[in-house]
């Protein structure tokens, strides 16, 4: 892997930091929404989620607050590590996003298996077994990602000393991003959330 600074030419220390640090935010908040999704640990009934009563609110789920917890735990103790370390410790930036960004794509894979080898409950009001046809895009996803991803660690010189691996990394995860989005609109608006009474 290339030092960071080819790409990064006019980062300064803390405008550096703030790139990694923002990117490791938006792999473990993507990471964090995963399992709340696709192990339905939403903070409130789901029948609650949407009114506007004033009653007093429903208790929240400790499952989901102990996982948000966890999660800023460890997004503070990365930062912790990084900033008190008196150099930036690229190796271990990268091996910490590389985790979180492989649990991310092996919990939709498990989401995107066909029916009979089914380990998630997709929606909560179905079986296991129920699987719309959008499924199969979020394995899709998971198969563009990994491949976009791989230009991240298998670097090169620049083509031209303009285009180097980072910034085809950049320029393919901007569809890849389009799509994705699409695929989480119909995931949200299946029929079987309406039907969910929690």
């Amino acid at each position: 892997m290339c030092p960071p600074h080819r790409y990064h030419h006019i980062d300064v220390s803390t405008t550096e930091k703030l790139d990694y640090f923002s990117a490791a935010g938006a792999i473990l908040y993507a990471l964090y929404l995963t399992v709340v999704r696709l192990f339905h640990l939403y903070p409130y009934p789901q029948r609650n989620r949407l009114t506007l009563s004033s009653d007093s609110p429903p208790p929240t789920n400790l499952v989901h607050k102990a996982w948000s917890v966890l999660c800023i735990l460890l997004y503070a103790t990365h930062i912790s590590y990084l900033t008190l370390l008196p150099r930036f410790d690229y190796a271990y930036n990268m091996a910490f996003n590389l985790t979180l960004g492989i649990t991310h794509n092996m919990l939709w894979m498990l989401y995107s298996l066909p029916a009979p080898l089914s380990l998630v409950r997709r929606f909560p009001s179905q079986p296991k077994s129920y699987r719309p046809h959008f499924v199969t895009k979020a394995a899709i996803f998971v198969a563009l990602t990994t491949s976009a991803t791989a230009l991240e660690l298998f670097d090169f010189p620049p083509w031209m000393r303009v285009i180097d691996a980072h910034a085809l990394w950049h320029l393919s995860t901007a569809p890849i991003t389009f799509f994705w989005y699409n695929f989480l609109i119909e995931d949200s608006l299946d029929n079987s959330w309406r039907d969910h009474k929690a």
